[in-house]
């Protein structure tokens, strides 16, 4: 089963919250869960569940762009059968659950199951739940730093460069890198 997870920042309540159409109701991360859910799914992602055996063999600089390819293939390449880029900015749905019945993320771990990870966000509600693939795994962690980067709460913490660095293809980031030229400028 396929399921959709949205976030948001609430700058009233310097929260970032959650839900999942799976979910009776959204949850609160604080910075604190956030920076350690950013943390240890790296950690995950950079764990190969194929090969463990041949990852101890492998060199830091090596795990760590194994990982970054991997990433790189989760955010820009969509599998076969899949109809195009899984990551979506929308807006919140007219009939979403008000934020003031969320329930504050108090824990967090994340289970290896082979080709998938189980994250589960404790509460005094209850635990919520969500099963993902790695590639479900690597697209659910960018879109959650990119809720995090305007906060500037992933910094500071050892985050691995293939998470933090940019995954623009390479013709976007040529455009917005580019210095306009004389050229460029309208009626020129």
């Amino acid at each position: 089963m396929t399921v959709s997870t949205t976030f948001g920042y609430s700058a009233t309540e310097d929260r970032i919250w959650m839900s999942c159409d799976a979910w009776p109701q959204r949850i609160w991360i604080t910075r604190r869960i956030a920076r350690e859910v950013l943390r240890v799914v790296a950690l995950v992602i950079e764990s190969d569940p194929a090969d463990d055996a041949l990852a101890a063999q492998l060199t830091r600089a090596e795990i760590a762009e194994r990982a970054a390819a991997e990433h790189d293939t989760a955010i820009n390449r969509p599998p076969p059968g899949e109809s195009g880029y899984a990551l979506r900015m929308g807006s919140e749905a007219a009939d979403a659950a008000p934020l003031k019945d969320a329930a504050l993320c108090t824990r967090f771990s994340v289970t290896r199951r082979g080709e998938h990870a189980d994250l589960a966000f404790g509460s005094a509600k209850g635990e919520q739940r969500l099963r993902l693939s790695r590639i479900g795994l690597h697209r659910w962690t960018h879109a959650l730093l990119m809720v995090i980067k305007p906060t500037l709460w992933h910094e500071g913490i050892a985050l691995p460069d293939w998470l933090t660095r940019s995954y623009l293809p390479p013709a976007l980031k040529a455009l917005l890198n580019a210095p306009p030229g004389v050229d460029d400028l309208p009626g020129e």
